[in-house]
């Protein structure tokens, strides 16, 4: 007859030490014939292991340790015939508070850590809307001053054909060096990104920065040579990150009065 694998409750006693006396002696003599319980001993070692490195050291809440003071009194007031199953029993009991605790203090221990990601995400995203504050601000301001000038000029610009929907507009001072853009085109194709350029009087286009597909809300505001006359402004399609002169498709062109 196939002798029965030993209590789990035992692989995790004896991987924790707990275990004494004919118990231990009567386990260590199963496992020396049982290479599956070996094995359950072994995964039983590596949790208690992995608890210990998981649980930060807690106390029990004082109402626990008077619960189980009062166990402790009312088996000692027992008979002594029921003394050696009692005191078994409440080794285990305590030893299986212990262990539920310390998961229990595990299980919070990585809540904690997920809430503090939590925390970070939210931080993260908080640092990205101030920035876009802070840059939907610079564009307003700047709006503001080219606005206010007497010699700005709208330029608006329109969809070319075959290329993808889209209009955008540009406030553009040539006596500041300074302008804002806000447009609305469909989305880039993959690796590509949209670049406008002040087309002058004379002379190759210049780059006025890269521009998003969708930037009607947090205009781009473009820093250019004071005195640079436009004749036109155009959006291109270009390598990822954008190019020293334009290379790609127009999409959007717009003629300065």
């Amino acid at each position: 007859m196939t002798e029965p694998h030993a209590n789990p409750e035992d692989l995790d006693l004896y991987a924790l030490g707990a275990l004494d006396g004919e118990e231990k002696q009567t386990f260590e003599a199963h496992l020396r014939s049982c290479p599956a319980c070996r094995r359950e001993l072994a995964a039983a070692r590596e949790r208690t292991t992995l608890l210990g490195l998981a649980a930060p050291a807690a106390a029990p809440r004082p109402q626990a340790k008077a619960a189980l003071m009062d166990k402790v009194r009312a088996e000692h007031r027992s008979p002594a015939t029921q003394m050696a199953p009692l005191k078994a029993a409440k080794k285990r009991w305590g030893l299986r508070f212990s262990l539920g605790f310390g998961l229990a203090t595990a299980v919070l221990a990585f809540a904690t850590f997920e809430l503090a990601k939590q925390d970070l995400d939210r931080g993260r995203q908080l640092k990205k809307m101030q920035a876009q504050l802070s840059q939907d601000t610079t564009a307003m301001q700047a709006m503001g001053q080219v606005t206010a000038a007497p010699d700005s000029a709208m330029v608006t610009l329109l969809q070319q054909p075959g290329g993808p929907p889209g209009q955008a507009h540009v406030m553009y001072n040539a006596r500041m060096g300074m302008g804002v853009y806000s447009g609305q085109l469909a989305p880039v194709p993959a690796g590509k990104s949209y670049q406008l350029w002040l087309v002058p009087a004379s002379g190759n286009p210049i780059s006025a920065g890269l521009v998003e597909a969708n930037q009607q809300n947090g205009a781009m505001v473009m820093h250019l040579t004071p005195g640079l006359v436009a004749k036109a402004f155009a959006v291109t399609i270009e390598p990822q990150g954008g190019a020293p002169q334009p290379t790609g498709p127009k999409v959007l062109v717009g003629v300065a009065g």
